[in-house]
């Protein structure tokens, strides 16, 4: 089981999946909230979401170098996804979640404990 923290400014959002995986998440619409939270507990990955998303990769990265991230999208702005995947989250989804990805993406994650995206892309 692994704490999870999931970001999204929609609020009706639900992360109900990660905790159907077994896994305790808390969840904020607020990403100050986020990132106060990730400073002050013990997070093994952030489930972000959107532009907002990806901006906190930077100060989660610099709470700990190896910060596990996985990145939703709900838009395939290929703009976006190349700004995220410079940031090397350990995986890039999109919406709406589907249980069986993410769950394969969260066990990667946690069995590697580093970015499964090769350093190599030129994005």
């Amino acid at each position: 089981m692994a704490q999870i923290i999931a970001y999204d400014s929609d609020p009706d959002t639900s992360w109900d999946v990660v905790s159907s995986l077994g896994h305790d998440v808390t969840s904020f619409t607020d990403s100050g909230e986020t990132i106060d939270f990730a400073q002050e507990n013990k997070v093994d990955i952030a489930l972000l979401s959107g532009s907002d998303g990806i901006d906190m990769i930077k100060y989660l990265r610099e709470i700990s170098p190896n910060f596990k991230v996985v990145l939703f999208s709900d838009s395939p702005d290929i703009r976006e996804v190349r700004r995220a995947l410079r940031l090397a989250p350990c995986s890039f989804l999109f919406k709406p979640i589907v249980k069986e990805e993410l769950d394969a993406c969260l066990k990667r994650a946690l069995l590697k404990g580093k970015s499964t995206i090769k350093n190599s892309l030129n994005v």
